[in-house]
């Protein structure tokens, strides 16, 4: 993690994974146990958090997924807006590892900033812990 990730603050969470910051992004990493012993790895970003979901912003997400080289924009139950991306454990390479976890902190940090000043909501970094 030190030599992959060593310019950004990352620390581990309590299930398998870690969670790292980019600017106003934070991202979780974890491992997802999959079928017949193969796992993915799934990164994750809580983009934007509180937003009124529209038709205009479900419209300017789905044509941006259009637009992206990997992963994609979704909603939880919460209507938060997510960014993620996730690849075969079993197939994956530091390298690719590296860019999926890079690509989704990115996305995150950039597009938390677009949506909130059209949109509103909260960034998910503004939102205070507890």
């Amino acid at each position: 993690m030190d030599k992959l990730f060593s310019s950004y603050p990352w620390e581990p969470l309590d299930e398998p994974g870690f969670g790292l910051f980019m600017g106003s992004a934070w991202a979780e990493v974890r491992i997802i146990p999959g079928l017949e012993e193969e796992a993915a790895i799934q990164t994750r970003s809580r983009v934007v958090l509180g937003v009124e979901i529209t038709p205009d912003l479900m419209q300017f997400l789905l044509q941006e997924n259009t637009e992206l080289l990997f992963g994609a924009f979704a909603l939880n139950p919460a209507g938060d807006i997510l960014f993620e991306h996730t690849i075969l454990g079993s197939s994956c390479d530091k390298e690719q590892f590296q860019a999926s976890v890079m690509h989704v902190l990115k996305v995150a940090d950039d597009y938390d900033d677009r949506i909130t000043e059209k949109w509103g909501g909260k960034r998910a970094l503004d939102i205070p812990p507890g």
